[in-house]
């Protein structure tokens, strides 16, 4: 092990194959290109070129069209996160592992609502990235089973199987999803917080990110829960929250009971939040004089008339996140940053041409495509 403060030889290798790796991932023009042709053509683009090669034409005597293309990229993308983890050593490997980790979150929840919902296995297995602790062999195991409370007996050795055992029983009850999604997700950010304190290098820049990536979840989930019909009371709240953010969990409380503009502005223009909307907001409408209390005003909007926020903010706040993540990967560039720096571009790339893919298969215009890609 290096002196402390020493970064060692293979930190910097891995570091530099990533930051290659990034400039590697398509480019804008490549997606406008990409937009105008029909999905035979974009199936053949894709098969030309090395990245996805291999994948198409594993995969084109089993799909065709836009089930060819989704499954072909997500086979890609689980491939390049354990090409990823293959070349991260040291703390890079754990702390990069760990940020992984979140996908056996998606997988698990994808499988145990799929089986009550009786959804076909294979289109399930088509959502699954095996990119986690759960490898591929398990995943198909648990698509095997017919309940859910059996696939939940199995994932036993799971580290997070505790939250789920709570569940077993009331598994598919109306609302028990949601509440599984919530406490795993609170376990999965505790446990990684803690491994971001640990003290390696851009450690402590990780936990800012990772504190500043709650924040916005946390707003997501509160305007979620505002948006149903029945009101909740402040344990749902908690429980929906994730703790360790730089946002209070007792300000998104006293932000859920306001109901009148003034006093909703005020509190909201104190939230960290808030610089994050209005940069996205002023990008996406290209209004330079777009502010802050423009940005806690078009909230407010939403809020009161308990609607979600429009997809195209959400998708221009998940822009200005990763701009983020990448200057600090710039800052620090022999940290783990830019390996999750590239992980997330790459998760983005693949959710991109999936959902090109869609909007071919539905017949949307590419304007309206436009809206879903994530640059």
């Amino acid at each position: 092990m290096p002196p402390l403060g020493v970064t060692s030889p293979s930190c910097i290798y891995a570091c530099t194959r990533f930051r290659v790796r990034r400039t590697t991932l398509l480019p804008r023009e490549e997606y406008l290109r990409i937009m105008q042709m029909s999905l035979p053509e974009i199936v053949t683009h894709l098969s030309k070129q090395e990245e996805y090669r291999q994948n198409i034409l594993d995969l084109v005597h089993d799909f065709s069209g836009a089930q060819l293309i989704e499954a072909a990229v997500n086979r890609n993308l689980a491939q390049s996160f354990r090409h990823a983890m293959a070349i991260a050593p040291g703390d890079l490997h754990t702390l990069a592992g760990e940020y992984l980790n979140r996908w056996d979150i998606a997988n698990v929840m994808a499988i145990l609502r799929g089986t009550i919902h009786d959804i076909p296995r294979r289109r399930i297995r088509d959502l699954l990235v095996p990119a986690g602790e759960l490898d591929s062999p398990l995943l198909d195991r648990l698509l095997n089973f017919t309940n859910c409370g059996e696939a939940i007996e199995a994932l036993q050795g799971w580290r997070l199987y505790p939250v789920l055992a709570d569940y077993y029983r009331i598994c598919g009850e109306t609302g028990a999803f949601a509440r599984i999604e919530d406490d795993l997700y609170r376990q999965y950010y505790a446990g990684l917080l803690g491994l971001a304190a640990i003290g390696c290098s851009g450690c402590q820049e990780l936990n800012a990110y990772l504190r500043f990536e709650i924040d916005i979840t946390n707003m997501r989930n509160l305007l979620r829960l505002h948006c149903t019909e029945e009101a909740c009371d402040i344990a749902t709240i908690d429980r929906t929250m994730i703790p360790g953010g730089r946002i209070p969990i007792t300000l998104f409380q006293r932000l859920y009971g306001i109901e009148t503009e003034g006093e909703f502005v005020s509190i909201f223009l104190d939230t960290d939040i808030v610089p994050v909307l209005t940069q996205a907001v002023r990008e996406l409408r290209q209004d330079p004089n777009f502010a802050s209390v423009d940005a806690a005003e078009l909230v407010w909007q939403r809020w009161h008339r308990r609607r979600r926020p429009v997809h195209e903010i959400e998708m221009a706040v998940t822009r200005v996140r990763l701009h983020h993540l990448e200057a600090l990967s710039r800052r620090h560039p022999f940290s783990v940053l830019p390996v999750l720096a590239y992980l997330e571009r790459k998760k983005y790339e693949v959710a991109n041409l999936r959902a090109i893919a869609r909007g071919k298969a539905f017949d949307l215009a590419p304007e309206r495509i436009w809206q879903y890609i994530v640059l």
